[in-house]
């Protein structure tokens, strides 16, 4: 794992109970300024509920509260929640059994951008927060798009003040998108446009694409 990696995995490992209580137990702060971690999620959750009992792949899976979700709320048949903070893992398994979904989710300890999946496609991924974090976007939505066999749903933060302050806070790198960038890293995974819908927000672009 490079350093730039490994100085996320150890942001995200001291922080997984905070990250999960952004879902949880919102405080007024995240309903208003972190408006964005919501819409994603509900996105995401109406295009897999348009895919019949669909397996999800669901990169960068966090405290699982996400993937509960894919199961409760979008029908899904399967999720598979892939992270690299051993601290995340360890809570999404623990969530998904107090949720009584646990026999239809799995949690690995990888990075997706290596992890071997075998011969293992997916009806539909998500990876939400994730291109935050990411040096090398163009060979992880490669991936994805190898992976997925109907459509998948990323995030992608803006340069905006919301980044600026996020970088006077964070310890680990991150990582800006403008709309042009996020259309070509969409077709440089073989993604034509009439397959790509841009949602563009105050914090950055959420993109549905379809295979």
């Amino acid at each position: 794992m490079s350093k730039k990696m490994q100085s996320v995995k150890n942001y995200w490992d001291d922080r997984s109970e905070l990250f999960s209580n952004y879902y949880m137990r919102p405080s007024l702060f995240d309903k208003i300024f972190r408006k964005g971690i919501y819409k994603r999620i509900a996105i995401s959750i109406d295009c897999c509920k348009k895919i019949h009992n669909a397996s999800v792949l669901d990169i960068g899976s966090g405290p699982g509260i996400n993937s509960v979700n894919f199961i409760k709320n979008a029908n899904a048949s399967f999720v598979l929640g892939i992270d690299f903070s051993p601290n995340m893992v360890d809570h999404a398994k623990e969530f998904v059994k107090s949720e009584g979904v646990n026999d239809r989710c799995k949690f690995i300890l990888g990075d997706a951008l290596v992890y071997d999946f075998g011969d293992e496609k997916f009806d539909f991924i998500a990876a939400l927060g994730v291109f935050d974090y990411i040096s090398s976007p163009q060979e992880l939505i490669t991936r994805i798009s190898i992976l997925c066999e109907n459509s998948f749903v990323i995030s992608w933060p803006k340069n905006s003040l919301r980044m600026w302050l996020r970088r006077k806070r964070y310890t680990c790198s991150l990582f800006d998108y403008t709309y042009d960038q996020v259309l070509a890293l969409h077709n440089k995974a073989g993604i034509k446009n009439e397959n790509i819908e841009i949602i563009s927000g105050k914090g950055g672009f959420i993109t549905i694409a379809r295979k």
